[in-house]
């Protein structure tokens, strides 16, 4: 079997210029591909990077006019919105929120210093709110003088202190007396300085999320951690990712948008603002998801000399995760239900995020529980191909789920599978006509068009070639050669003269062509990084 990638790579193109690129396609317009319209970019994107390893920068094959594009359509899918004070404390998120004033004073020290976001101005909470409240004399600081008490005193007398009535504000802002007003020719009246910081206003805190939606249509969806993930994806696949593009303090309203999702009590992330107002309950996917987007936004803010410690609730985060392990060796979607190679694939990659001060996972010290996971994932592969639960038909977009997981946990995966074998069941799911893959294989496809074309819609078993499948196939494709090359590597070190794998010679130069995937992140892992 031989691997078409030029076909591949303009099935891709195809589908960007023609559906993607669409503007003439009115905004009343509804479809049922909407709510994965930026995943859909995001599959298109990383597909085009993959399949060519020579190409630096998209522009190259799609042209700044489409680069452009995509950018605008990406940046009108973000949304804000402004959360009351009250709903910050009531839903106890004041340790993980930032501020109008917290994000600018970031920003501020971030030009000239290295800051860490742990670190950002605290405010009493006390303080604040008595100034909220008009209690201006809470804040008058006397310098230097005896009788405080007293309406007048003699100003001669104490010409050289440096500041005789201070307002402290917000860190070294201060208000003084050059401006007030004599009430005679030495001395200066109290009540007027007090009437003066009472008409000084405090400026108002305002707490500000932002994140994407599916699609541009605002009022029909709202931003979720799925579709902020991909955009950010996109935004790094394009090479959009400056100040210019995506500022600093758009980056920081991601942050807090992610961190407001985060529920205290069970220790998971929500998928939207509705699901955490309703109390839905938690999803594997919502966690590594969210854990990715922080990943991303903590690699642009570390070159932007701001650094933010995701592991504030590293250990609640893992505790959710395992709550999820079954007793067979995989990971359900939430606690108590079924084991599914998609929700392993995030876990794993979830705990794999989630490291310690010095690198170490929760892998390192356990390594039952990675040995349980690993026999599970072997137990995936089915009629020469990978299904996702016990007992389902195997589908080629499960042989990233599982591979992409084994990979994360550093196994050869030539020691476990023939992967001859999986990278035979993998091609013959390529339509070889007009390019990309399906979820199954193509003779069976042929089958079911000559004897089934009236119950052709409706079968599952049936499926056309699909932007979904091309991508985690390719993606799955390039995992393979990458980790049979790394191990081969190894054995050379060593040595050893037996037990590598050979592909088709054919095959291994068409393979050596595709660039390295990111086990974690299903992009070129040169961005990634």
């Amino acid at each position: 079997m031989e691997l078409h990638l030029k076909l591949h790579e303009q099935y891709f193109l195809k589908n960007i210029k023609e559906k993607l690129g669409n503007t003439s396609i009115s905004n009343e317009v509804s479809s049922k591909y909407e709510s994965l319209f930026l995943s859909g970019v995001f599959w298109v994107l990383s597909g085009l990077s993959i399949v060519n390893k020579k190409r630096k920068y998209l522009d190259e094959v799609l042209g700044k006019n489409i680069i452009n594009l995509i950018y605008k359509l990406v940046m009108q899918c973000l949304q804000k919105k402004e959360i009351n004070e009250n709903h910050i404390y009531n839903f106890k998120k004041k340790k993980y929120f930032l501020s109008n004033i917290d994000i600018k004073n970031i920003i501020k020290k971030s030009k000239c210093v290295k800051t860490n976001l742990n670190d950002k101005i605290r405010i009493d909470r006390k303080e604040y709110r008595r100034k909220e409240k008009g209690d201006t004399q809470f804040f008058v600081k006397w310098s230097n003088l005896e009788n405080t008490k007293s309406e007048n005193f003699d100003i001669n007398n104490h010409k050289d202190d440096n500041k005789l009535v201070e307002l402290k504000l917000f860190g070294d802002n201060y208000v003084n007396l050059d401006n007030a007003k004599k009430t005679d020719e030495h001395c200066y009246n109290y009540t007027v300085v007090n009437s003066l910081f009472s008409r000084k206003r405090v400026t108002k805190k305002k707490y500000v999320i932002k994140g994407f939606s599916p699609c541009s249509k605002k009022w029909l969806y709202e931003p979720n951690v799925i579709s902020t993930l991909s955009a950010i994806q996109v935004l790094f696949l394009i090479n959009r990712i400056s100040e210019d593009d995506i500022s600093t303090k758009t980056l920081l309203e991601i942050y807090n948008f992610l961190y407001f999702l985060f529920d205290e009590e069970k220790g998971f992330f929500h998928f939207s603002l509705n699901s955490f107002l309703f109390h839905f309950d938690g999803d594997m996917r919502f966690m590594f998801c969210t854990l990715s987007a922080l990943h991303f936004i903590n690699l642009l803010l570390k070159k932007r000399n701001i650094h933010i410690n995701l592991y504030t609730n590293r250990q609640q985060y893992i505790d959710w995760i395992l709550l999820c392990f079954n007793l067979d060796g995989g990971f359900s979607n939430l606690p108590g239900s079924e084991s599914h190679a998609g929700t392993t694939f995030c876990a794993v990659n979830s705990l794999i995020l989630l490291k310690d001060e010095n690198q170490r996972t929760c892998f390192s010290s356990n390594p039952l529980l990675r040995g349980k996971i690993i026999r599970w994932l072997c137990d995936r592969y089915d009629n020469q191909g990978m299904n996702g639960r016990v007992g389902k038909d195997s589908d080629v977009c499960y042989a990233w789920w599982v591979l992409g997981s084994l990979v994360s946990l550093k196994v050869n995966l030539s020691e476990l599978f023939n992967v001859n074998i999986l990278i035979n069941f993998i091609l013959k799911c390529q339509d070889k006509c007009n390019g990309g893959f399906s979820r199954i294989e193509n003779s069976k496809n042929d089958v079911k068009k000559e004897y089934f074309n009236y119950y052709e819609r409706e079968s599952l078993a049936y499926k056309e070639a699909d932007l979904f499948h091309t991508f985690f196939a390719l993606c799955a494709l390039s995992l393979i050669n990458h980790n049979v090359h790394r191990y081969k590597e190894k054995r050379k070190r060593k040595h050893e003269l037996f037990g590598n794998v050979a592909f088709p010679q054919s095959l291994e130069n068409t393979l050596k062509q595709m660039q390295h995937v990111h086990a974690s992140f299903a992009m070129p892992a040169h961005i990634a990084h």
